[in-house]
């Protein structure tokens, strides 16, 4: 029997099916827009951070509470909501091109960006141990919590998301969804994300923003791939 048949039956599960896949496209595409742009609020939000070592770092969270809690905040929600908006990317591919490295690629940044997402419990815990300890102890304890293996593998993943991400990449370029400027942009905006100095916050913010774009031009390739798809219909 053909799909147009079955399509076509009053009883067939096509019409409900087909609004359910537009409600999953229509909420990647938002997550993929909205999540770089709290992702960037919360970069741009972070505290001043005077030095390089772990110390400067715990007392840059605890000097002012409220800003730490809202970046911390921002942050959260913005990985939250990038890893379930990549999830998205492999539905843009039409075909068997670039289709392999876009899934593989969309599940690593996805689980990276979602495990990230849990690691800001520890702006919280250096906000408080910051403003009860002495800072060379409070370092002391933060060594040991992040140090322990477990901790590491569950929240030290950071790494894979600019893998996934420039994996998918190659994909969604070979697939022709998006540009070869992709790659290069997820390389460079890592990049500043690690090497732009803390102590100014807007320069890693502005340093990311490449990286950021290849997340929120694929959301609006989402919107495009649904406005085209209501108008064949």
């Amino acid at each position: 029997m053909s799909t147009e048949t079955l399509t076509s039956r009053p009883d067939a599960p096509a019409g409900p099916a087909n609004r359910a896949h537009r409600a999953l496209a229509i909420a990647g595409g938002v997550a993929l827009v909205a999540g770089p742009a709290m992702f960037f609020a919360g970069l741009a939000t972070s505290p001043v951070q005077f030095g390089e070592d772990k110390a400067s770092y715990i007392e840059s969270l605890a000097r002012d509470p409220m800003l730490t809690q809202i970046s911390a905040v921002l942050l959260h929600y913005g990985n939250l909501l990038m890893g379930a908006g990549v999830l998205a990317l492999p539905w843009l591919v039409r075909g068997v091109r670039g289709a392999i490295p876009t899934v593989i690629g969309a599940l690593l940044a996805s689980v990276a960006l979602l495990g990230n997402s849990g690691s800001l419990f520890a702006d919280w815990m250096h906000l408080e141990l910051g403003r009860t300890l002495d800072l060379d102890e409070a370092a002391a304890i933060s060594d040991a919590v992040l140090g322990h293996p477990m901790f590491q593998l569950s929240f030290g993943i950071a790494p894979l998301i600019a893998v996934g991400l420039i994996t998918a990449s190659i994909g969604l370029v070979r697939a022709g969804v998006i540009g070869w400027w992709s790659i290069p942009a997820v390389v460079l905006g890592q990049a500043g994300l690690l090497f732009l100095p803390y102590s100014v916050p807007i320069l890693p913010a502005l340093g990311t923003t490449p990286m950021l774009a290849v997340l929120v031009v694929a959301g609006f390739r989402v919107f495009g791939r649904l406005r085209a798809g209501s108008l064949a219909a």
